[in-house]
């Protein structure tokens, strides 16, 4: 064998730990043979289609609860469709087309004030913030004396006027003081009444205003469910979240472990509360995390934590970012290539000719790098992208056709 021969094997033996293999699977078989958390980022990630496969799959599973929060309404569509032909089963979905959510049933007082401070805090009502609790600690004593708290009671209760809230108090067994804060504060009536009117804003397109359901992520884990959707987008994200995530505390009080999907889900910054606590919770195995993305870092604001053990990395917008996620991702490797070393030539005997020596050189370069992913030419035209896939079961990398790993499902709309 020729020096340049033998070069080239010894290269290929030694790129051979980049471990990396072309590979061929569909979401749905893909989704229903991982386990652990799950991150799926790039353009494709936009297929509704394949997020209903995921959040199918989850169901499936049935071994524990699944929550579905996503920004796109059409998802929410397909899966209330699937529910009413009786193709799926103990799922609760909540958006615009079916308000069914009971916000703060089953919270407590103080869990209540701090929404009531923030929103406060939101319609810029700094110095009569402090008058406002005090009248709001009241009306939610008056509540609880007869209805579990929650918005529709605490609303319901607001419609009378102080005279009326003060009355009942008394009625209910409250000493003068629970009275006394309601009558002195009008002021502060006013401005809570306007509060709550806000949080029913923030709540509206989950929530009919009056209705008293007892469904929330709380009851429906402890009931019979094993899947609950919420459509997640709200005029005041922060409020929204803040709240998902005592929602989702408090859920995992009654459930061991719950499966959660984010799908686009839009966080405020990179101090926002649902975000830092389902990374927590993850760490702490309370959760399995899946979350969906077209651009993980940015829907993250650069604080993504990408210690994911499955992973399914699509091609993003340009190559620089899907090569910057890659290198998180799946890391770098030793690439090893033949190269020409020119040399006198090895006799004795004059001669003008030099001899061409091959020696193996090194260079760093990615796993997956964002060429690997795009369109291959072929003798007939060009092949299909490829994506990128990472599971618990081995340390390999796959690469697999686009085309056969996004599923065509009718009615489903593919956003891209």
């Amino acid at each position: 064998m020729s020096n340049k021969g033998m070069i080239i094997n010894e290269c290929e033996r030694m790129n051979a730990a980049r471990r990396v293999f072309e590979g061929r699977v569909d979401s749905a078989s893909f989704f229903r043979n991982i386990h652990g958390d799950l991150l799926i980022s790039g353009v494709e990630a936009g297929n509704q289609a394949m997020v209903l496969d995921l959040f199918c799959c989850g169901l499936e599973k049935n071994d524990m609860p699944t929550i579905l929060l996503t920004s796109h309404p059409g998802l929410m569509t397909a899966i209330q469709q699937k529910i009413n032909a009786h193709e799926m089963d103990c799922v609760m979905t909540s958006y615009p087309a079916d308000k069914n959510y009971h916000p703060f049933y089953g919270m407590s007082a103080q869990q209540i004030l701090r929404f009531v401070r923030m929103t406060a805090e939101e319609m810029g009502y700094g110095i009569l913030t402090d008058q406002v609790m005090i009248y709001a600690a009241a009306v939610l004593n008056v509540v609880a004396a007869k209805y579990p708290v929650s918005l529709p009671a605490i609303v319901k209760l607001l419609n009378e006027d102080d005279d009326f809230i003060s009355e009942f108090a008394l009625q209910s067994g409250f000493s003068n003081v629970i009275a006394d804060n309601i009558c002195a504060n009008h002021e502060a009536g006013i401005v809570l009444r306007r509060l709550f009117e806000r949080m029913e804003e923030i709540f509206e397109d989950i929530y009919t205003p009056g209705s008293d359901t007892k469904y929330n992520f709380q009851s429906g884990a402890k009931g019979n469910l094993s899947g609950m959707a919420m459509y997640v987008c709200s005029c005041n994200q922060n409020i929204f979240n803040s709240y998902l995530k005592e929602e989702i505390f408090h859920t995992l009080k009654r459930v061991p472990r719950i499966r959660i999907i984010l799908d686009e889900m839009q966080f405020v910054d990179e101090n926002d509360e649902l975000m830092k606590y389902l990374m927590q919770s993850r760490r702490q195995g309370k959760i399995e995390l899946m979350m969906v993305s077209q651009n993980v870092r940015e829907a993250m604001h650069g604080n993504a934590e990408l210690d994911f053990p499955n992973v399914v990395l699509f091609h993003h917008g340009t190559p620089a970012a899907t090569d910057d996620l890659s290198r998180d991702l799946f890391g770098s490797y030793q690439y090893h290539y033949p190269a020409p070393v020119t040399g006198d030539t090895p006799h004795i005997l004059v001669s003008f000719k030099r001899a061409v020596h091959w020696q193996p050189q090194t260079e760093e370069r990615l796993r997956v790098r964002s060429q690997d992913m795009y369109a291959r030419p072929g003798l007939f035209g060009g092949t299909s992208d490829y994506l990128a896939v990472k599971t618990t079961a081995n340390a390999n990398v796959y690469l697999i056709r686009t085309s056969d790993f996004l599923p065509a499902v009718a009615g489903v709309p593919v956003v891209m």
